[in-house]
């Protein structure tokens, strides 16, 4: 037993290791048999945990939470020696009970965690043995447009059959990092249970030049941005922030490329100088357009009040193809992404571009963090493939917010411009699937070489 932590991480540790021997030594395919797992055996396995611990169940078959201050060494000495007892006898239907048993228990401590987790910036695991687990234990969001028993009949989790945990196996070549929204950061969607967003495709013209370079094996193009747009770029930003915020909207996105060096800090600088009042007729939060810039392209994510919570890095390279062969997008090797959890908007996560079009990495996050809403910023020459990828997440309740740059309009692919932008929701059994997919259409002055900067798309989506 780990000396000089808290009791309440050491149930956590006792959880992660659960899940650990779990995956490796009996195999998460059991888990579907023990969907199936009768009511004699269940009473044997809860008599057998309530004999042996300190945990106890309610009339209503439900183990009581426990709350910290009664959590005594004893109290932990009595659960690790149960568990150290079901490993040994590799009792699977006991260790996946005794982790429900658990997950219920610690019901109230994670409630507690959260707030914990809400005054960090930045969040890891709340247990302290993933090196020696490969398990991340997380307090799990619910979300209002997610089923009840999502990914059970499609992949196996062992979160699916526990209420408060998200157990999250480490992701090969990725890193997360969690940030827990403080509570009331949504007001809005707290009393509705709808999200309001909006979306703007911004500008018809392109604010930088491409740079093209030869090394001595690749070939690889940077952007450059014209230091003359910066101004012009970052009022037009700051007037599509305002218009969303008086329309009631909690979310905006922007697309990608379309930043520059100087917006983040110049949206800051509008976002301080806001008094309270004035600061609530903001969204909530802001995906401000990625800036590419010394081999990274990212997307700033700002809160109503100017502090940038992540600058999420492009992971996938986009080509573009030359009569000098494929030019490769300069992009630094970089694994972190950010993922963020919110109380009834469950997690989501930004994808720029490529990222969400690379299927394979796309699904990894999505499915490893239970995804429930990706932002999928784009600069794109067209919608199709976008509109395939939004179908995979559909079938995983996760809702989709894409947005495309008219400056990315190539002449003689006006018909891949229809949409300048899509928004899947999941849906009610009775709407019809065309209330699954609002469609941005673009407007009719971009196929003619013009551009009002007026466009803002406005949607929203919640419990079903």
């Amino acid at each position: 037993m780990e000396q000089h932590i808290p009791y309440r991480i050491l149930i956590y540790n006792i959880i992660a290791e659960l899940c650990s021997f779990l995956i490796s030594s009996i195999g998460k395919e059991y888990l579907v048999l023990y969907k199936s797992i009768s009511i004699k055996e269940k009473i044997r396995i809860d008599n057998f945990i309530q004999e042996n611990t300190d945990l106890y169940m309610s009339n209503k078959n439900k183990y009581i939470p426990v709350f910290e201050p009664d959590i005594t060494q004893e109290y932990i000495e009595k659960l690790y020696n149960f568990k150290d007892l079901l490993l040994k006898t590799k009792d699977k239907n006991g260790i996946i009970r005794f982790l429900q048993a658990l997950d219920e228990t610690v019901s109230v401590l994670l409630y507690d965690e959260r707030e914990i987790l809400e005054e960090k910036l930045v969040s890891t695991e709340i247990n302290t043995n993933r090196n020696t687990t490969g398990i991340s234990l997380l307090p799990k969001m619910r979300c209002v447009w997610s089923r009840k028993h999502r990914h059970s009949f499609s992949y196996v989790r062992i979160d699916s059959y526990l209420s408060y945990l998200l157990v999250v196996e480490d992701v090969p070549d990725i890193e997360a990092e969690h940030i827990f929204i403080p509570r009331g950061s949504f007001p809005t969607f707290e009393k509705t249970k709808q999200l309001n967003v909006a979306a703007s495709p911004l500008n018809a013209k392109s604010n930088f030049d491409i740079h093209y370079k030869k090394t001595e094996h690749f070939q690889i193009f940077n952007i450059n941005y014209n230091p003359a747009l910066a101004k012009a770029d970052n009022e037009l930003v700051w007037k599509k922030i305002l218009l969303a915020g008086e329309k009631g909207s909690e979310l905006i996105v922007f697309p990608e490329m379309l930043g520059n060096p100087t917006m983040e800090t110049f949206i800051q600088n509008k976002l301080r100088a806001l008094d309270g009042e004035q600061a609530k007729h903001i969204p909530s939060i802001i995906v401000l357009p990625s800036c590419s810039i010394d081999g990274y392209n990212y997307s700033s994510v700002l809160d109503r009040h100017g502090s940038v919570l992540t600058r999420q890095h492009k992971h996938n390279p986009f080509f573009i193809k030359t009569s000098h062969g494929q030019y490769r997008e300069n992009l630094r090797q970089d694994t972190k992404i950010a993922i963020f959890h919110y109380e009834g908007i469950g997690r989501f996560a930004v994808m720029i571009c490529k990222d969400f079009l690379t299927n394979e990495y796309m699904e990894r996050i999505m499915r490893s963090f239970m995804l429930t809403l990706i932002i999928a910023p784009a600069y794109s020459t067209g919608s199709h493939d976008f509109k395939l990828s939004l179908d995979l997440c559909a079938h995983d309740d996760c809702n989709v917010i894409w947005v495309n740059a008219c400056a990315a309009l190539i002449p003689g692919k006006e018909a891949n411009f229809e949409n300048i932008g899509y928004i899947r929701k999941r849906i009610g059994r009775n709407q019809s699937e065309e209330e699954a997919t609002y469609c941005m259409k673009a407007c009719k002055k971009l196929f003619n070489g013009g551009c009002s900067h007026r466009c803002i798309y406005y949607d929203s989506f919640g419990s079903v």
